[in-house]
């Protein structure tokens, strides 16, 4: 065979069914040794395009099991993962506990309103779950029960419980009780205050109380202006330990200090779990969309364009982890976005800080900073940074960010439904609020390596990023399992993560509009398997070029092998192999390719190169397949491209030779003599459409 030396950026690509593997930007791809897969599913039966279904999700060692927050039921599940593999798509549940029954045995006068949050404590087979209480003014509780659902302690918490976690030691539990104002501002209206509440377990479970920890040690004057002056989001006027509003609570490995994100404020508290004060409140500070390689897509145009713009991103986490590298803490944000809109709308106490400004014919939401402080003049900021981000624990300085890295990501894997929502499939239908909207990361170790996993709340699927070096995170995986054919099916909306550790390491994902609950294997050798080419005479080839990034099947289990390769796929592929190489900028005149259209630039390069003609000046017909004579005239002409050494050896003349055009005999012959294209029963057919399996085949013979 004829020697072939091509770039390595041809590999940058995975588009293996639903997952793609992608380097950060300027990276080179490095060969990936965990892969996200799915294992087992649980459905719940019940969706709800506004979330709230199975929400959040905790693993329970003790037993190997799932705990999961219903918000449908208003009842905590379990679901075990000692499952058959007959069993993996159809789990149900072993146990279902009806937390406001439970809770009216003890206390008669208490009116249920949301279930919350869960966790489960490190060492024994306890759980504990966050309630509200229907009156959004009234205390909530947090509700101690055994694995089994036998009620153990009911403990009286604040306003709002939002979240609940137990410290690693077990030693204590934490609550962020978020006192949101969700009536609106006005007079007589009651903001109540947002808190912590921290439970002492060192005497045991049943007699608890709680310890709040407030925040009204910043209401004094000094202390407001150096939250302002820090870039602590704050309403005019307002009083801090009224303002802030706890939403997620995170531990330090040593149990030693609690980390409190505060979305809204775009702030962290520090608290010292020593003696249960809050030592320090700082602001996330805002990232900056006019920086290079911070490019992002906020205009509804109907094609997935990121670009620098001169706003500057709030990054508001919702969910937070941290870990610990060399006894040094770090904190993971999830950097959401969240706004205020409180009230009925159009009456006197309503609020809302949001405000959707026209730019350039596009309707883009940013952040109305007039009743807020916090912000600089003559800047513009929008929701959200649309990333995760590593910040040091000790000075909240910014360690890493993963930049435009998700946005980038999801469009190549999914360019029709770039930034598509929750409840509707729709191109670019979030690109003007959030974009994809990480919403929770948990934190897990594989070995000696750690992982940050991140759930993109609104196209749906989980990033994987090795973050075992905290200033150079690497992008390791993204699975999305969303069905796209419908507005809501398949795994959409992922809220709430859960971590499995051990020898076979797995991850919990709890979707919140699909009702569906997933659990993923993180160590998976890098193999592709699709269920229609086990017997099929092309399946070590269909493997190897998935595996090398240049194909993907036509679904997460099908590759379609024996379908017509297309005009447009030929042209992806080549484009792949080639590294996919800046095109030109002139805009492609062919009536039947839009800019939009995920093949639109292969298309342009391959035209501009001359390795596949089009029809006429205004038709390529990318639908069209290909024929076995185009296919080999395009492959011959993209080797010769890149200085390909054709090996002069005996040639076999074919039957058909006929039927073969003229401009195409020396390529076909030529791939035919190098051993990489060849035809069949002493025929080449050359007019005869090329199948998948036949594509793979000769791309497969190239390494």
């Amino acid at each position: 065979m004829g020697k072939y030396v091509f770039s390595k950026a041809a590999f940058a690509l995975s588009l293996t069914g639903a997952a793609i593997i992608v380097p950060t930007v300027g990276a080179e791809a490095a060969e990936p040794t965990y892969k996200l897969s799915l294992d087992a599913r649980y459905d719940s039966g019940v969706q709800n395009e506004d979330g709230g279904t199975t929400e959040i999700v905790t693993y329970n060692k003790h037993n190997h099991a799932t705990y999961l927050v219903n918000g449908e039921t208003k009842k905590v599940e379990a679901v075990s993962l000692n499952y058959q593999d007959d069993e993996a798509f159809a789990l149900k549940p072993f146990l279902s506990i009806d937390i406001a029954q439970l809770i009216q045995t003890v206390d008669a006068s208490f009116q249920y309103g949301d279930l919350t949050s869960i966790a489960v404590h490190p060492n024994e087979n306890v759980i504990v779950a966050s309630v509200q209480a229907e009156d959004y003014n009234e205390d909530g509780y947090a509700v101690f029960l055994t694995g089994e659902g036998a009620l153990l302690s009911l403990v009286k918490v604040g306003k709002q419980p939002d979240n609940i976690t137990f410290s690693p030691d077990g030693k204590k539990v934490l609550v962020a009780n978020e006192g949101e104002p969700r009536e609106g501002y006005g007079q007589d209206i009651i903001d109540p205050q947002g808190s912590i509440s921290i439970i002492d377990l060192s005497n045991g479970l049943e007699t608890l109380q709680a310890q709040p920890v407030t925040f009204e040690g910043f209401d004094k004057a000094e202390k407001r202006t150096e939250l302002v002056k820090n870039n602590v989001l704050l309403k005019k006027e307002s009083a801090p330990s009224v303002d802030l509003e706890p939403e997620y609570i995170s531990v330090s490995e040593d149990s030693q200090f609690a980390y409190v994100a505060m979305q809204e404020n775009n702030a962290i508290a520090t608290i010292n779990l020593t003696s249960n004060e809050v030592i320090s409140i700082d602001g996330l500070g805002f990232k900056d969309f006019s920086i290079k390689g911070n490019e992002m897509d906020v205009r509804k145009d109907g094609q997935a364009q990121l670009q620098n713009e001169n706003y500057f991103g709030i990054y508001m986490p919702d969910g937070i982890a941290t870990y610990s590298v060399n006894g040094k803490n770090y904190i993971v944000t999830a950097n959401e976005g969240d706004s205020r809109e409180w009230g009925e709308e159009d009456s006197p106490n309503f609020h809302l800080n949001e405000q959707e400004i026209e730019v350039d014919g596009n309707e883009i939401v940013f952040y109305d900073t007039a009743s807020y402080d916090g912000f600089e003049k003559d800047k513009e900021y929008i929701f959200g940074a649309r990333s995760f981000s590593i910040f040091d624990a000790d000075t909240m300085e910014l360690v890493y960010d993963s930049r435009s890295d998700f946005e980038r990501i999801t469009a190549q894997a999914f360019p029709e439904y770039f930034n598509s929502s929750n409840d509707k499939v729709k191109l670019d239908n979030r690109s003007g609020k959030k974009g994809p909207e990480p919403e929770d990361v948990k934190v897990g170790k594989i070995g000696d390596e750690v992982f940050a996993f991140v759930g993109l709340e609104r196209i749906g699927g989980v990033m994987m990023y090795n973050i075992t070096d905290p200033a150079n995170a690497t992008f390791v995986d993204y699975l999305n399992l969303r069905d796209f054919s419908e507005d809501i099916a398949g795994d959409v909306s992922p809220e709430g993560l859960a971590f499995v550790p051990g020898d076979h390491p797995q991850l919990i994902v709890g979707h919140e509009v699909s009702g569906t609950v997933t659990v993923l294997n993180l160590l998976v050798k890098e193999e592709v398997f699709y269920k229609d080419i086990e017997n099929h005479s092309a399946k070590d080839a269909i493997i190897k070029v998935t595996e090398a990034n240049l194909f993907k099947g036509v679904n997460a289990t099908t590759f379609a092998p024996n379908k017509n390769f297309t005009r447009g796929q030929a042209a992806t592929v080549l484009y792949r192999l080639a590294g996919e190489p800046v095109t030109s900028d002139k805009m492609l005149s062919f009536k039947d390719v839009k800019s939009s259209d995920h093949y639109a630039q292969a298309i342009s390069w391959a035209v501009d190169n001359e390795l596949i003609a089009s029809l006429n000046n205004q038709s390529f017909n990318p639908n069209k397949p290909i024929t076995r004579e185009q296919f080999a005239g395009a492959m011959y002409e993209y080797l010769r491209s890149t200085d390909y050494l054709f090996e002069n050896g005996e040639q076999e003349v074919y039957l058909d030779d006929a039927k073969i055009s003229a401009e195409a005999k020396n390529a076909i012959y030529a791939l035919q003599s190098a051993g990489i294209m060849n035809g069949n029963n002493h025929n080449f057919e050359p007019q005869q459409p090329l199948t998948r399996a036949q594509a793979a085949t000769v791309f497969a013979k190239l390494f």
